[in-house]
């Protein structure tokens, strides 16, 4: 049995030289699966802003039916707020404030309200 001993092969001066042709068409194949990547990823992107943009949309809807309602019941409150009869009786049982009597009653004329003029000079006297 000569093959009982194993020994190991040294090939020292074995040198293994580079294919180019193998390297330009691996180069081939992977920039010719560089623009499908691309379309693969610009089409996840695109479906990833939709799920994103719809989730804000539905917030934003949300949040203006919040506000919409919050509208409402704040006009609700002003409406009630200045109801004549609120006033009144606000003014009659907390502020106890009556009606005025006929004296207390100041007339005021419509050319009252009208913003006045320069004021006169009294006859003989000159502007200095």
């Amino acid at each position: 049995m000569a093959y009982a001993v194993r020994r190991p092969v040294e090939n020292v001066y074995l040198v293994r030289e580079r294919d180019r042709r193998r390297t330009r068409e691996l180069a081939a194949l992977a920039l010719a699966a560089v623009p499908p990547a691309i379309v693969l990823f610009l089409a996840i992107w695109a479906n990833l802003e939709t799920v994103r943009l719809g989730y804000q949309l539905a917030t934003l809807a949300r949040m203006r039916e919040t506000l919409l309602e919050r509208r409402h019941l704040l006009e609700m409150d002003r409406a009630q707020a200045v109801a004549l009869a609120r006033v009144e009786r606000i003014a009659r049982g907390t502020l106890g404030l009556v009606p005025p009597t006929l004296d207390q009653v100041i007339l005021v004329k419509d050319t009252a309200l009208v913003a006045p003029g320069p004021p006169a000079l009294p006859p003989g006297k000159a502007m200095p």
